[in-house]
């Protein structure tokens, strides 16, 4: 008995939650992975009776049946949730529900439903720890784009399985949507958009596709081609996740003012930065960073805090773009 209730349970767990649904013969291949051997024909007998516990559904018009859990059913996780897991479930969506479409986040609804129960109990005082946080963004803060849920469920799938996808993509500076077939690699949420790192069968080099120009995914049954020497973090590190100038890295030396600028000391702009002087009313110091477009933004927003002690070449090019913004105001 004790052996097929542990069987029950890890039966339980393969099944997913509507409108996604597992087939009794992949059941029997995961439970087969975890060491139960047992039948189709047993595991849709063990089904049926474990339906009549559990919110259970059957689709019994594809062969061989498929089952899902009711969209609706209450997740009970395995230990149960404790007080400060279900506050870390609060506050993961107080931070993912802007990040993510609404049908993606359905998909969680149950486990943050299960935490906001738990935080409640027996009028726990952090039940009303949610309401006093919240999530913002630093800086001028842009809505984003609209992301096809489908399209990111699809591109999530085929990432996790490492299969190469068709899709119709909107190139900023493209006519026409076009079809393409791509080489899922990476994805990665970057504000305000959310990025697929891939290659494009046909193109040369790494590519970056902002998911809310993506309008149609078909996952196709050929794995992914991926680069030999590819490495996301070594591509984020490269900067390529900025629109950079050109692919040399900059050695920068900045006298900064204080107060206005203390979050550099606190918070380091590069992995290598230095302060190599420091006193009340301000402070140097040096760093090695992509040249990026991004770099120049944050230059020129902090121009009346900042002075560029090299290299003299970005000195005069920010000098320049003050000028033309001065020159522009004033017309």
């Amino acid at each position: 008995m004790a052996d097929t209730s542990i069987r029950y349970l890890a039966m339980l767990q393969t099944i997913p939650r509507y409108p996604l649904a597992i087939n009794t013969s992949d059941i029997q291949t995961r439970l087969a992975d975890q060491g139960f051997e047992i039948n189709v024909r047993s595991i849709q007998r063990d089904l049926e009776k474990l339906s009549v516990y559990y919110p259970l559904i059957v689709d019994e018009g594809v062969r061989p049946y498929a089952w899902s859990f009711d969209v609706n059913a209450a997740s009970r996780m395995l230990p149960m949730l404790d007080v400060p897991a279900a506050l870390t479930f609060e506050l993961a969506y107080a931070y993912l529900k802007p990040v993510l479409p609404g049908k993606v986040l359905s998909h969680l609804e149950p486990h943050f439903r299960e935490a906001r129960e738990v935080l409640k109990r027996n009028g726990n005082p952090l039940s009303h720890w949610p309401e006093k946080i919240r999530v913002i963004t630093r800086g001028l803060s842009s809505k984003r784009p609209a992301v096809d849920a489908d399209v990111l469920e699809n591109l999530t799938q085929a990432l996790l399985d490492n299969q190469r996808c068709e899709i119709i993509y909107q190139g900023r500076r493209w006519k026409e949507p076009e079809k393409i077939i791509i080489n899922p690699l990476a994805m990665v949420f970057r504000e305000p958009n959310t990025y697929l790192i891939t290659t494009i069968e046909g193109r040369e080099h790494v590519r970056q596709l902002v998911l809310h120009r993506i309008q149609h995914v078909k996952i196709l049954a050929e794995p992914v081609q991926r680069p030999a020497d590819f490495d996301v973090d070594k591509f984020i590190d490269d900067g390529e996740m900025h629109v950079l100038n050109s692919n040399q890295q900059i050695s920068l030396k900045l006298r900064c003012d204080k107060p206005q600028l203390l979050q550099l000391i606190e918070s380091p702009i590069g992995v290598d930065q230095h302060i190599y002087t420091d006193n009340e009313t301000f402070f140097e110091l040096k760093v090695t960073l992509a040249d990026s477009q991004d770099l120049r933004w944050w230059l020129l927003a902090q121009s009346s805090h900042v002075d560029i002690i090299e290299p003299e070449w970005l000195k005069y090019e920010i000098e320049n773009e003050l000028e033309r913004a001065l020159k522009r105001i004033k017309t």
